[in-house]
């Protein structure tokens, strides 16, 4: 795993070994949950081919409302600092993986299929599938990350152009 030090905004070119870091966190994931109904997602920049992402793997996880305390624990035991509610968002749970100040992985966790679960999807998809809003994120996030003061000056400003992309969009 790549992982990116969580002061420090770092934007890398895709690489593909991402997905197999992906692939063996969820196995890692479900070995340790022992259940296979539960749906793990690789999501965000480094998911989606030939953008630059930080390189930080981003996991949607559903779980149901009944396997949320087994995923928790099994993230827990697996070195994840579970965070609770994520924001106001009813459903939606969070979970970080550091290494010291290295963040490795970020844990959506959703106990329902959310308007915020299908929109991490999609937007995966959309973009995977066309090149012309690939480029434009690309482009958009390159630039933002040569302007901006700090990471999570970065993290707001791009949130908001992917909430209006999303809108305008999907």
């Amino acid at each position: 795993m790549f992982g990116m030090n969580k002061k420090k905004l770092q934007l890398l070119p895709h690489n593909p070994l991402w997905k197999e870091d992906f692939q063996a966190e969820k196995e890692r994931i479900i070995s340790a949950v022992q259940d296979s109904t539960i749906q793990i997602e690789h999501v965000g920049s480094t998911s989606i081919p030939n953008i630059h992402a930080k390189p930080i793997l981003d996991l949607a996880i559903l779980c149901g409302e009944k396997g949320l305390e087994v995923i928790v624990n099994a993230l827990k035991n697996l070195g994840y600092d579970y965070r609770g509610q994520f924001d106001d968002e009813i459903g939606h749970f969070y979970a970080v993986l550091d290494k010291g100040d290295i963040r490795l992985c970020q844990a959506h966790i959703y106990s329902e299929k959310t308007a915020d679960w299908f929109s991490k999807l999609k937007f995966r998809n959309v973009l995977s599938q066309n090149a012309e809003l690939a480029k434009e994120y690309n482009d958009y996030k390159l630039q933002l990350a040569e302007t901006v003061s700090s990471k999570g000056e970065y993290a707001e400003i791009k949130d908001k152009w992917v909430d209006s992309f999303i809108i305008k969009v999907l």
